[in-house]
């Protein structure tokens, strides 16, 4: 049976933040979020996005909600080619400085690389033949597969740790996708082929149940467009249940946090929410808006494994 699709939302994003500014100012646009949990411990990492091309990492304690503004990075990071460790301690990332720049350590326009977050400071680093491929997923705490277009080889000054185990990821797949199935998403309907981008269907729907079965979260893929502000995927996201469709107005990325509520992003806020019979119940957790670029340096214990 085809999977229902809720009424779409009429509000979009840039209207919703226009309606907040005063009519004498134009709308500034949200940073756009992307949000990493780690499905072993209460810890989580948010990528934030914007002003182009400035890229932050916050710390998410999942216990307190409490956040920890981390390192800021002049230049792009595809999100959808990053990850956390199950352990939340070590994430993986594919980032990218276009452009004529000073580069004495011969690294390139792109790399992957992977710190600890919330720190984007290499600890390994593998140089990057552009933006189409790269990046990497976490199989456990020791086992990362990289998405390469080079080789595994490693910079000469950025080696990973014996500890890691480092392997290519197949070649029929991406990142994004072994991570979403990892963490417990089912693909109900193929829509674009994972790697090229290229459609393959009329759309695509992932779904992640509830343990007790009575919830869907949802997630479709409407389109893929290149030329779209903050990146190419049209996402909209949706509870199921038994009797009704619930939308999630505005998000760009949604998943069960905890199994009692589920974490959302819109207009560059972190929410949480809860589900009863009255509906859906939103507070938001954070507003990633107001940070501001600055130069932070990583501490001692994040330049080492």
């Amino acid at each position: 049976m085809a999977k229902r699709s809720p009424p779409k939302d009429t509000v979009t994003p840039q209207e919703q933040t226009s309606r907040l500014t005063t009519q004498d100012q134009p709308p500034a646009a949200p940073c756009r979020l992307a949000v990493f949990l780690s499905p072993k411990a209460a810890l989580g990492v948010v990528l934030r996005r914007g002003p182009s091309p400035w890229a932050q990492l916050v710390g998410w304690n999942r216990k307190t909600d409490h956040f920890t503004p981390g390192q800021w990075l002049h230049g792009r990071v595809h999100e959808r080619r990053c990850d956390l460790s199950p352990d939340g301690h070590l994430f993986v990332y594919l980032a990218c400085k276009h452009g004529p720049r000073r580069d004495d350590q011969d690294v390139g326009e792109c790399w992957t690389a992977i710190s600890r977050p919330p720190y984007f400071t290499a600890l390994a680093l593998w140089p990057n033949l552009g933006a189409w491929y790269g990046g990497g997923v976490f199989k456990t705490d020791r086992d990362v597969l990289l998405d390469v277009s080079c080789g595994l080889e490693p910079h000469p000054k950025h080696r990973p740790s014996r500890r890691l185990r480092v392997a290519a990821l197949p070649g029929d797949t991406a990142p994004w996708e072994q991570r979403m199935l990892r963490d417990g998403w089912r693909l109900m309907e193929r829509g674009f082929e994972p790697r090229t981008h290229r459609r393959v269907g009329g759309r695509e729907i992932w779904e992640k149940a509830h343990p007790d079965g009575a919830v869907k979260l949802c997630c479709e893929i409407e389109d893929a467009d290149f030329r779209r502000y903050g990146g190419p995927y049209a996402n909209s996201y949706w509870l199921e249940t038994e009797a009704d469709l619930i939308p999630i107005a505005g998000a760009g990325w949604a998943d069960w946090e905890r199994w009692s509520r589920i974490a959302f992003v819109r207009d560059g806020k972190l929410f949480a929410a809860t589900l009863d019979e009255d509906g859906l119940h939103e507070d938001v957790l954070f507003d990633f808006n107001p940070l501001k670029p600055n130069k932070l340096a990583a501490p001692d214990w994040a330049q080492r494994w």
